[in-house]
């Protein structure tokens, strides 16, 4: 099994595979590759180069045959900035998203390489306390954060932004000699324009992020009413096994999870509405059920986009 510091690999049908991002790496995101028969097809291409280097080095280790299409199922940077690696296939993405990455990841490259002195400055400091720390469980979480920052560096250095070539508005269905697959576009969710890949044969999807499982699912750039209704559609299919866009590989209960994730934010945010003075997000606390969730940061940032939001 080709191996990554980016990723692990779980098989999920017959030649389909989750890439799991690990939090060593450089990934973020998770991907998937699919056998589809006479080629190969790549679901999302991680969060920086390197990572989705690995990613067309696994496509190509896994099956020996060329890689026809890869998918960019919406535009955020950890889901998109691998690109470069593919400008010999044929990416695709909703129209939508195409458009909000040619007016986001160039302004993103931009505002971010000014800043690599300080980075740099940021790389010593944190080799400095890494050599200098003797616990090994702070040495384990220093290191983390020495590898994300060596990480970001390489990509801010590395990066050549690459759109997707194809398009579509609603749907578009890919064919191969083993299975066919639908892209969907379920319109507003967690950003504008989310889409996800359903291969019916095999009762899976490929679902970005508009599931998360275990992880505080961002709000910022979406809409959570939208989102829930894009969540109905979703369970529709009746897929039995769902890929996240972050965290580990889900069976159609993650759906459920998500809906009252975002149920439950709605109704913390409304207990909290209209009082003056303003509270501040960062002293509501996370509800039990979600205490143990990764990226605890995402909560307050939610609270804070729906406490400033008019419904």
């Amino acid at each position: 099994m080709f191996h990554s510091r980016h990723f692990s690999i779980h098989p999920l049908a017959e030649g389909i595979y989750a890439l799991i991002a690990t939090e060593q790496g450089g990934a973020m995101s998770n991907a998937g590759i699919m056998d589809m028969g006479g080629f190969t097809l790549i679901f999302d291409t991680f969060n920086t180069p390197q990572a989705g280097k690995d990613l067309r080095e696994a496509a190509l280790h896994l099956f020996d045959q060329p890689i026809g299409y890869v998918i960019n199922s919406h535009w955020h940077g950890d889901h998109v900035r691998g690109n470069q690696f593919f400008t010999g296939e044929t990416i695709v993405s909703s129209s939508r998203a195409r458009e909000l990455m040619q007016e986001t990841q160039p302004q993103w490259l931009t505002r971010m390489t000014p800043l690599l002195p300080k980075l740099e400055a940021d790389i010593a400091e944190a080799a400095d306390k890494l050599s200098s720390e003797p616990e090994q469980e702070k040495r384990l979480r220093l290191a983390s954060e020495h590898n994300y920052l060596l990480e970001i560096r390489e990509s801010i250095e590395t990066l050549a932004v690459t759109y997707p070539e194809l398009t579509y508005e609603h749907q578009l269905t890919l064919h191969g000699s083993k299975r066919s697959v639908r892209l969907l576009s379920l319109g507003r969710a967690h950003t504008e324009c989310d889409s996800i890949l359903y291969s019916p044969a095999d009762s899976l999807v490929f679902a970005g992020d508009v599931i998360a499982i275990r992880n505080h699912p961002l709000f910022t750039d979406g809409d959570p009413h939208s989102w829930l209704n894009a969540l109905d559609a979703l369970e529709k299919l009746g897929a039995k096994q769902i890929v996240p866009g972050h965290g580990p590989v889900g069976d159609a209960g993650s759906i459920k999870y998500m809906q009252e994730y975002i149920r439950d934010l709605l109704a913390v945010s409304q207990q909290y509405r209209g009082l003056e003075p303003k509270p501040d997000a960062a002293g509501i606390p996370v509800p039990e059920a979600y205490r143990d969730w990764n990226a605890t940061g995402v909560y307050y940032r939610n609270l804070e986009f729906l406490l400033n939001r008019s419904f």
